[in-house]
């Protein structure tokens, strides 16, 4: 697993940070951007922010909660990392958590994969699924539907998936995941509250608006690791100075409980 750095800022006051709005409903905007180190393109993304709040939020720590989740399962997912930064935006000095990811985009092109699916669907009826399991898809598209139930993705929407035209096409790895988990709790008392279990409606490009109808369409076995109780140490490794005690453990419930129903579909 990565490692966490907290014992000083990165200060990255030099770079200039784009202003995405969130695609579900949310407060605030996120700050996007990108940085070379050593001749590698990284990418960085910060929780919410408005101008009188600041940084606020953990859509950057559940990025890294993801990533590692998605490493110990197997899945396709950028491997992160969380640093502690000082950022400039807006003419202001501002401290926040910020989600580091190695750029997985390698020479070629990459197309948004619903602006792909216009073009290459058969018919203007044909679903996003049907065209995935066209181009010999339907594996990466069946665990991205466990990988997204798990941790309660609610913005797979058809800009955060890529078509990587590398010689042949491929799909670009499970990336955008941090509006997940308790992305809209604010207080321990709101994730103490949280119903783990309800089947939200949520932003998907690819087969229902509902994460726990997307897994009907599973109709075959799939190859990924098993998720042990143990794990939860290796998830949630240095960040009990970052997130509350509740937090953390919400998060681990809404992941083994969640995990008892997808299980189902591993290979064993």
């Amino acid at each position: 697993m990565e490692s966490i750095v907290y014992d000083e800022f990165w200060d990255l006051r030099e770079l200039h940070w784009s202003k995405v709005a969130g695609s579900v409903a949310v407060d605030g905007v996120f700050l996007k951007t990108e940085t070379q180190i050593d001749g590698d393109v990284y990418y960085l993304k910060l929780s919410r922010y408005d101008s009188y709040r600041g940084i606020y939020g953990h859509e950057s720590v559940n990025e890294l909660i993801a990533s590692r989740l998605g490493q110990l399962l197997g899945f396709n997912v950028p491997h992160g990392t969380l640093r502690k930064c000082m950022v400039l935006v807006d003419g202001v000095e501002r401290e926040g958590y910020v989600y580091v990811a190695k750029s997985y985009k390698t020479a070629g092109s990459r197309q948004a994969f619903d602006d792909f699916y216009f073009h290459n669907r058969q018919a203007e009826d044909e679903p996003p699924l049907d065209c995935c399991k066209r181009f010999g898809w339907a594996d990466y598209i069946y665990k991205m539907f466990i990988f997204d139930y798990l941790i309660i993705n609610r913005d797979r929407h058809g800009a955060n998936m890529e078509v990587m035209k590398n010689g042949d096409k491929e799909l670009s790895p499970y990336f955008d995941n941090g509006l997940s988990f308790l992305c809209f709790c604010e207080n321990d008392d709101d994730a103490a509250s949280f119903n783990i279990m309800e089947d939200r409606l949520v932003n998907n490009f690819i087969g229902e608006k509902r994460l726990a109808l997307n897994l009907d369409a599973i109709d075959k076995r799939l190859t990924f690791n098993e998720l042990k109780e143990s794990d939860r140490e290796l998830l949630f490794a240095g960040l009990r100075d970052v997130l509350s005690g509740k937090f953390l453990e919400m998060i681990w419930s809404i992941i083994w409980e969640r995990w008892q129903y997808v299980k189902k579909f591993r290979i064993t």
